[in-house]
């Protein structure tokens, strides 16, 4: 893999931002009968921990599409870092702004997700730092 290749970067953006997705909705599939507390979980801040996840998927595709021949690199990478940003500035109003009475509301045996933030956040840096090479990679 050449990382001065927008294409190849664009593919190791994705991956990061693929990873982010995943670790964002892990919970949904992993935490059962905890009632609105997930849900609580999801929707504190202003735009809740699903538009990290969703602006995570949106930057796979967008990394993706830098290797396609009808697509400009320079233009796709700019918007690759663009949601990476968004993607990171989201993150760190959830993790702000999330309630600790929610964070440590769930049961004994999910204690686990009291360092999902943490991981989310990482995933976040990550993602904004795999865009920039894109980027870089494209100029």
């Amino acid at each position: 893999m050449d990382l001065e290749e927008p294409a190849d970067a664009g593919k190791l953006a994705a991956v990061v931002a693929a990873v982010l997705a995943l670790v964002t909705f892990a919970p949904l599939v992993l935490v059962t009968g905890t009632g609105s507390t997930l849900g609580a979980y999801y929707a504190a801040g202003p735009f809740g921990l699903t538009a990290v996840g969703l602006l995570a998927v949106v930057a796979a595709v967008v990394s993706l599409s830098a290797g396609q021949p009808h697509t400009d690199a320079v233009t796709v990478s700019g918007i690759a870092v663009v949601v990476a940003a968004g993607a990171l500035l989201t993150a760190v109003v959830w993790v702000l702004t999330l309630d600790s009475t929610v964070l440590f509301g769930f049961p004994a045996r999910y204690a686990w997700i009291e360092n999902h933030r943490w991981l989310v956040l990482a995933g976040a840096v990550a993602l904004a730092g795999a865009s920039g090479l894109q980027a870089r990679a494209a100029l």
